[in-house]
């Protein structure tokens, strides 16, 4: 698997036109993140372990290639922080709701300020959040919309790159 570099995620996350694209581009982002952080999980580095009992878990179709099983194996072992689980199920239960509704939201929708709400990666920086508090409640509806819009985009960019980071291995963890 080719590890994700910063540029290849902002463009992936740069081009989508409303919410429904936008997460499933970043659940696929923050799922290549989880699976490039699993490898790291198993310690013993025998090679057939590795070869008939690691590898046939990382396969694809193989029990972990879920983002729900391998984000809580990450969680359980206390790989990632209770508030990083929480932000990347958020992620993917708003997707899976839009899905199994047919609604698009798009950035600008109510919804969407409800979801960043809720996910510590926005709410932490709180320059971000109030910025796009002052915007959403803002008097010039019509005006802002559009800005509303691309800067609730690069809120949810930011946390998802902000997650991403606390998917990478570090030795010693």
């Amino acid at each position: 698997m080719t590890a994700l570099t910063e540029d290849d995620v902002l463009e992936r996350l740069a081009s989508p036109e409303n919410l429904n694209d936008f997460l499933l581009n970043a659940n696929e982002i923050l799922f290549q993140g989880i699976k490039s952080l699993l490898p790291y999980l198993f310690i013993n580095n025998d090679e057939d372990i590795q070869e008939y009992a690691v590898k046939p878990l990382l396969a694809k179709s193989g029990p972990l290639d879920s983002l729900d099983v391998s984000l809580r194996l990450i969680y359980a072992l206390g790989q990632i922080t209770k508030a990083v689980y929480a932000d990347i199920l958020l992620f993917s239960q708003l997707s899976e709701h839009l899905q199994e509704t047919g609604e698009i939201a798009e950035f600008h929708d109510d919804i969407v300020y409800e979801f960043m709400g809720n996910l510590n990666a926005v709410t932490q920086n709180k320059t971000l959040f109030q910025l796009i508090e002052k915007m959403k409640f803002s008097d010039f509806t019509i005006f802002n919309q559009t800005r509303y819009g691309n800067m609730v985009k690069t809120g949810l960019t930011l946390a998802v790159t902000s997650l991403l980071q606390e998917l990478t291995y570090e030795s010693g963890t």
